[in-house]
């Protein structure tokens, strides 16, 4: 046994069962992200006109998955995914573009399989088996490159290292583009560097068919040859001085040649075929625009973040949400790559180009990263292996002063435990930890690091169990901010209306609110926000490390700790207002606690409703705050019809005695108008 287990392919195949084993056991834990409601109906419509040809899903029952929970056996056959909407079918996404969909065609594949004709897999659960498996060839090539370079011992280091860092073990259950992308990338690099040897065709078709997967999932996998390409400049530069000989070698021109050729014309395919917008070649340029506008141009850290343009915040992120234990070895393992020569091949520079160069991608100025690290997960496999050099290097040096080996290596395993301790505090929300150089979560939140909680919507889970289990019969439910994809209906009870239309601010119909908590640097619907933070006592908390990350709230009388529908009256007097150019503006006789202004115009003919603009107040007339809702919002019952005749703002309490409303031109209420004041 023990022989076998001393082969590279075997011993790194038997780590990487047992994490997806684990892996596959906790799968129910975990909530869908944000991202893949539309990435699987996307899939689906697809995958489905590549089956049957239909570009709609007329020919499906049409049924109520409604709290089913995608459970199959109580699901009539032929079974339908939550996800083949009658609304988001091929015609509707045949003009998609954004990411492409080769990840999601996966996903939805396996759903075809596992769920839709075998019956042995719920839906959701199908689909996230996917992002398992990708994460795990992840681990797989990790293990299986620190191996075959540094032995066993560096092998199970970086094993442990990655299996154990809380972003990629929480969302390789539920990520369906990130753990993914870094996963094919991975295969792309080491199957390169296998290629290398003897300049072998057949890894390199393997590298070249890894980075068409990487290609076809997100477009990260463009930045690959500027890992590749400075490596081989350094690993090969004393042959670069006969640059004229170089390819007068039969075998390295045929090697080049395939490089090139197949190099480009596979990826292209892979990338191509599945993505009906790319069928018209010209599309190509909007979806390289789509990766321009969301990778520059905004920084939503702020210019604290900032040194001569460079965000810090990448780097920083990675610094407060890695073990210490793994930023120990893995800095040793830079130093040692970068200092000791020894090493044939130079794969530590390898690994180095790897790690810093996804980081430094979104660190330069004018580039923007949202939401923590994962968009950028593809720097872990080389942490891991650093970290496993680290690991190897400081066995070698303590052996060398009479250590034992085995002790050291015992050691450094044993500290694994302390990640894993913390994998199973925060379960299922792995994602959120923070380590004690900057406090844990706690001391994220109290020095409101960007995004700290952000569990990429899985915590929505939590909330959905207490509503089902608590909640009355026929209840009413909305998200604050999110979306309806956030939320599977199936996993909600059938009895449940999940509405965002539903949240009735002041009116207070009993409705139950839910949102996720952190530090979202995309937020809106900042009435609501106010309003249940100003007036609602929550009905449930989930916490980890002793900081909220998702609320519930009763939006009536008994959970109000501030009755402020029975003290809402109608201002009478002391209201003056005046047409400034494109300005409402509104003087109060005093300081009064705002719940709503409504503007009613007196002409309807040759004017347009007030459909653009915003609300300023200001205590003493000068120093003016801007409210963050614009007229485009409709902040109370969202989604619903909208009345034109009138322009209704909501306050949830703001001490005030002037009120701007600024407005398009040729707004109505610029003609003449009716002002009520609505206070507390």
């Amino acid at each position: 046994m023990l022989t076998v287990l001393n082969k590279p392919a075997i011993f790194s195949f038997v780590l990487t069962l047992i994490f997806f084993t684990i892996g596959f056991v906790t799968l129910k834990d975990y909530a869908v992200s944000w991202d893949e409601a539309m990435h699987y109906r996307r899939a689906h419509a697809v995958l489905f006109y590549f089956l049957t040809g239909d570009k709609n899903y007329a020919n499906l029952p049409s049924v109520n998955l409604q709290g089913t929970k995608g459970d199959p056996s109580v699901i009539p056959e032929p079974r339908r995914s939550f996800y083949q909407n009658d609304i988001n079918n091929y015609t509707y996404f045949y003009d998609d573009w954004g990411h492409p969909p080769l990840n999601g065609l996966m996903a939805a594949s396996l759903n075809y399989i596992f769920y839709q004709n075998l019956g042995i897999m719920d839906d959701i659960e199908s689909h996230h088996l996917f992002n398992l498996l990708a994460s795990s060839l992840f681990v797989f090539i990790v293990t299986y490159f620190a191996f075959i370079t540094l032995g066993r011992f560096a092998a199970v280091v970086s094993f442990l290292t990655v299996v154990t860092y809380p972003l990629f073990f929480a969302e390789s259950h539920f990520n369906v583009k990130d753990p993914a992308e870094s996963a094919f990338i991975s295969a792309t690099i080491f199957f390169f560097y296998k290629s290398l040897e003897k300049l072998n065709l057949k890894w390199l078709i393997l590298s070249i068919l890894a980075f068409g997967f990487a290609l076809g999932t997100k477009f990260n996998a463009l930045f690959v040859p500027f890992i590749i390409i400075p490596y081989l400049i350094v690993r090969y530069r004393s042959s670069l001085k006969n640059f004229k000989n170089i390819f007068k070698e039969d075998k390295l021109r045929i090697f080049s040649l395939v490089l090139i050729t197949a190099g480009t014309v596979i990826p292209l395919v892979m990338l191509i075929a599945p993505w009906p917008y790319l069928w018209k070649i010209e599309n190509l340029l909007r979806v390289l625009v789509f990766y321009k506008e969301i990778g520059s141009g905004v920084n939503y850290q702020g210019d604290g973040f900032l040194i001569a343009g460079f965000n810090l915040f990448p780097l920083l992120w990675i610094l407060f949400t890695t073990s210490i234990l793994v930023l120990i070895l893995s800095v040793v393992g830079v130093i040692v790559g970068f200092s000791d020569k020894s090493f044939k091949d130079k794969f530590p520079l390898l690994w180095i180009l790897w790690l810093f160069i996804p980081i430094l991608r979104v660190s330069l100025p004018g580039t923007s990263l949202y939401g923590g690290v994962r968009q950028i997960l593809e720097f872990l496999p080389a942490m891991s292996l650093l970290a496993g050099l680290g690991a190897y290097k400081i066995r070698n040096i303590l052996t060398k002063r009479g250590v034992s080996s085995f002790l050291i290596s015992g050691t450094i395993i044993f500290l694994f435990i302390f990640p894993i301790l913390s994998l199973i505090k925060l379960h299922p929300y792995e994602n959120v930890y923070f380590n004690f150089l900057i406090g844990g979560l706690n001391g994220a939140k109290e020095k409101n690091f960007p995004s700290w909680g952000n569990s990429y919507g899985s915590a929505y889970l939590d909330g959905i169990n207490w509503i089902n289990q608590n909640s009355e019969k026929n209840s009413k439910l909305s998200l604050i901010q999110g979306t309806r994809a956030n939320v599977p209906d199936i996993l909600l009870r059938k009895d449940i209306d999940f509405n965002n239309s539903n949240f009735s601010g002041i009116e207070k119909d009993g409705e139950y609110l839910m949102e996720l908590i952190f530090n979202d640097t995309a937020k809106f619907n900042y009435y609501a926000w106010d309003y249940v933070n100003n007036f609602l006592d929550p009905v449930y908390e989930l916490k980890r490390d002793d900081v909220t990350i998702l609320k519930i709230w009763k939006n009536d009388a008994e959970h109000t700790w501030k009755d402020v529908k029975s003290s809402e009256r109608k201002l009478e007097s002391g209201i003056n207002s005046e047409i400034d150019k494109q300005i409402v503006k509104i003087t109060l006789s005093k300081p009064v606690y705002l719940s709503k202004i409504v503007i009613n115009p007196l002409e309807l003919e040759d004017c347009e409703e007030a459909r653009e603009g915003y609300v300023e107040i200001s205590l003493d007339g000068k120093k003016w705050e801007m409210k963050k809702d614009t007229f485009e919002f409709q902040q109370v019952r969202p989604f619903q019809e909208k009345k034109l005749t009138n322009l209704t703002y909501y306050f949830a309490g703001d001490y005030t005695s002037f009120v701007n409303f600024i407005v398009n031109k040729n707004a109505c209420i610029l003609k003449g108008n009716k002002i009520d004041v609505y206070i507390f």
